[in-house]
């Protein structure tokens, strides 16, 4: 009797790891109390194909691979086939290096600035700036500066104010995207400096499970409403296809929801990165919510993450080129 109840166990928890990794795969909403399922550290569910190696018996043999390679398929694990560097693959002024940084107010301008010229990047996004830290215009030779609240964006290139969404008029504070244009390599160049709602912004405490589910619910249609926003401002300033979108989206590329807003643009890193990738510090769950975005206009070439320099996040960098600017 015993040892029935433990195969019934395996087996359902088998088919938790093929549920929960075809979803991932296939990009499906499942239930709302399943919206950050893909936080999920991959031990997880090796974890859980485990009784299955002692309690099941002949199916074992083909059931856990099969469970196995559904979580490699699923995994936020990344493998760049790029064996070339970007200095082989494109001359280094046709290059473009960009990053983005959830500082979480706990770096100071002058260390980020100093790191901006010693990782020789070009676009340097900052999200959640210190408000006695913020960058002034024209503060540094050579290097364009401009802060809408706590959004900043350090450049080689001048920038253009644009346009910025704030979160008040849905309930909240503080702007979640700046927008900017640069003049880049000849090209107009769309610059989106993005922090995207947080599951903290709808309180941590969740005494019952239907109040799980509400918050969770919630907060999932608040991050519907800021993304077809930022996507409205986009389309509404856009008069080319050259756009970047970088900073904290608060969710991972394998999210259904990220897939269906932002998936056909470029994600630097699952592109060109290795590993997992993390952004986002934490013991358990270390997941990747940070991204670089570009659209079709560049080719993306490499992506990192950056060494940590004192915020609840790291740098996520990356290199890109300008389509059509390989030869200036």
């Amino acid at each position: 009797m015993i040892l029935a109840l433990c195969r019934a166990a395996s087996l359902l928890l088998l088919c938790m790891v093929f549920v929960v990794c075809g979803a991932f795969i296939f990009n499906k909403e499942l239930f709302d109390i399943f919206y950050f399922l893909d936080f999920l550290p991959d031990y997880v569910l090796f974890l859980l194909c485990v009784p299955s190696v002692f309690f099941l018996g002949k199916s074992k043999r083909y059931l856990v691979p099969l469970a196995i390679l559904a979580i490699f398929l699923a995994s936020p694990f990344k493998v760049s086939f790029f064996s070339e560097t970007p200095s082989e693959i494109a001359g280094k002024n046709s290059q473009i290096k960009i990053a983005s940084y959830n500082v979480a107010q706990r770096v100071e301008k002058a260390q980020l600035y100093n790191w901006f010229i010693e990782q020789n990047l070009d676009i340097l996004f900052i999200q959640e700036a210190s408000r006695l830290g913020q960058f002034n215009v024209g503060e540094y030779d050579g290097v364009y500066t401009n802060c809408v609240q706590r959004l900043c964006i350090l450049s080689r290139f001048k920038l253009q104010e644009l346009d910025s969404l704030d979160r008040k008029p849905l309930g909240g504070w503080g702007r979640f995207v700046s927008l900017h244009s640069a003049k880049i390599k000849g090209k107009s160049v769309l610059l989106a400096n993005v922090h995207f709602a947080s599951i903290s912004n709808f309180g941590y405490r969740f005494n019952t499970l239907k109040g799980f589910e509400s918050k969770v619910s919630l907060f999932k249609d608040a991050k519907a409403v800021e993304f077809g926003l930022a996507q409205a401002l986009l389309d509404k300033w856009s008069d080319n296809d050259a756009v970047i979108i970088a900073g904290d989206f608060n969710i991972t590329d394998r999210n259904y929801q990220y897939e269906q807003y932002w998936g056909d643009l470029y994600n630097l890193f699952a592109v060109g990165g290795n590993g997992y990738g993390s952004t986002r510090k934490n013991r358990l769950v270390s997941p990747r919510i940070d991204h670089l975005l570009v659209s079709n206009a560049f080719t993306p070439i490499h992506s990192e993450v950056g060494d940590d320099m004192g915020s609840d996040h790291l740098p996520i960098q990356g290199v890109v080129v300008l389509k059509g600017a390989e030869s200036e």
